[in-house]
């Protein structure tokens, strides 16, 4: 079945529950908004820019010209922080203009700058107070021990589940807080406290094994973004930690490699479904 096709079916038998209607094209930001409240609500539905919604029947207005449709969309889509499936057509319906965007239910929480939204007796509605974070997924954030990250990530992998290295994934101008905010419904963090720096009190003499400035300010960043439970700190060495952070896990990234039972320990206490037989493959 085309999309044209669909759209004037969808105008002759209306299903008001399924459709929102503007007259005109809105911005890339409500557009994104749009398509997270149908990927998150039963049936999906369809979006249509150049006409109006009446208690009735869909009237068709027109858009003034033809506008960037591909640009549009794909910067709306790129404003998600997980992709979901739609199409879109700029189309000509009885001599006006108009542009369609079919918006399926996606089979995971499609989340718009970290909130919820469904679509609502035609309206987008925000679940207020939910937070969904994603099982699938963990940060890591790393100073300059790159054996300890590669490790790590290799291990987190093994599990099954998909590392994400905050590092790594600081491109395209992004800083690594602008990166947590868009993977920021990611369930669990791990902080590798590595001795890549040496430091002391204004009164000490000896030189002391540090962590990474920006390290420890990315462990305190993500326990107030995901939820101290959430987090988990391996420290490799002898090492200076933060002393006055209560409740702070902190897991000693021994040789034995005894860390990876009690890692994975914190991430089922953290809600993940983790399979240990998966050690020994």
């Amino acid at each position: 079945m085309s999309m044209r096709y669909e759209i004037e079916n969808l105008i002759s038998n209306i299903n008001v529950a399924s459709v929102i209607c503007k007259p005109i094209l809105v911005n890339s930001k409500n557009i994104a908004k749009m398509i997270s409240a149908f990927s998150n609500t039963n049936g999906g539905g369809y979006i249509i820019f150049g006409a109006e919604l009446d208690s009735e029947k869909i009237n068709i207005l027109g858009l003034s010209r033809e506008f960037y449709v591909d640009s549009i969309i794909d910067k709306a889509i790129n404003l998600l922080e997980t992709k979901t499936e739609i199409e879109y057509e700029f189309m000509n319906i009885n001599n006006n203009n108009i542009l369609a965007i079919k918006v399926s239910k996606s089979k995971e929480i499609i989340l718009f700058q970290n909130n919820k939204y469904i679509i609502e007796n035609n309206e987008i509605t925000k679940c207020k107070g939910e937070i969904i974070l994603d099982k699938t997924k963990v940060f890591i954030v790393h100073g300059h021990d790159n054996l300890a990250k590669e490790e790590t990530a290799r291990f987190i992998e093994k599990l099954g589940f998909e590392a994400i290295v905050l590092h790594e994934q600081a491109s395209g101008g992004d800083t690594i807080i602008e990166k947590i905010e868009r993977y920021s419904n990611v369930g669990f963090g791990i902080v590798l406290y590595t001795p890549c720096d040496l430091g002391k009190n204004k009164d000490g003499v000896e030189l002391k094994k540090r962590a990474r400035q920006n390290v420890i300010f990315e462990h305190g960043y993500l326990i107030g973004k995901i939820g101290r439970k959430n987090v988990c700190a391996l420290v490799k060495d002898e090492i200076e930690k933060p002393n006055d952070i209560a409740g702070v896990v902190y897991i000693d990234m021994d040789t034995s490699g005894s860390w990876k039972s009690k890692l994975i320990l914190e991430m089922k206490n953290s809600g993940y479904n983790i399979d240990a037989n998966l050690l020994y493959k």
